[in-house]
């Protein structure tokens, strides 16, 4: 009877330690979709060639959806304040970001969260100033990337500042 008893308790310790192997192992293959959750969805506009925001709005477009950048100033220059104005068609935004970058050189971080236009679905705006360059022209990037839900679209414009 304690051969009985020993034998039962062997079975049921081996059948424990398999339980604890597979559910080890489970645990290690899906820990790294856990931890690694859903990324956010990216899209990337394409800017129109040869336009000048120093000149006119800009625009980027992928299908049918479109971001339009305007800076509203009569010079655009460093050290003075600048209004940028965005129109989304066919974009969805719970937030709007202005991301400035000089092209060659790290100007140090300069991200504007945009306001709606009130009374409006599809516009923002917000003020920045560009930081001096030593060196007088400088080529800036500015990036719109419009948030919504997780999902991201954003488009790159470039522009020359002294």
């Amino acid at each position: 009877m304690m051969n009985q008893a020993k034998g039962k308790r062997s079975y049921i310790l081996q059948i424990g330690i398999i339980m604890a192997i597979a559910v080890g192992l489970g645990f290690t293959l899906y820990l790294p979709t856990l931890l690694q959750g859903t990324p956010p969805q990216s899209r990337t506009l394409q800017t129109a060639p040869g336009c000048d925001l120093t000149q006119s709005s800009c625009s980027a477009v992928s299908g049918q959806q479109q971001i339009q950048l305007t800076i509203n100033s009569a010079k655009i220059s460093s050290a003075t304040p600048l209004r940028f104005e965005v129109k989304l068609s066919n974009i969805q935004a719970d937030q709007v970001m202005l991301d400035l970058k000089g092209q060659d050189m790290y100007m140090g971080l300069n991200q504007v969260m945009l306001n709606k236009v009130p009374g409006t679905t599809d516009r923002w705006q917000g003020e920045a100033t560009l930081a001096v360059c030593t060196t007088g022209k400088m080529t800036w990037i500015s990036s719109i990337i419009a948030e919504y839900k997780g999902n991201i679209t954003q488009a790159d414009f470039f522009f020359d500042a002294y």
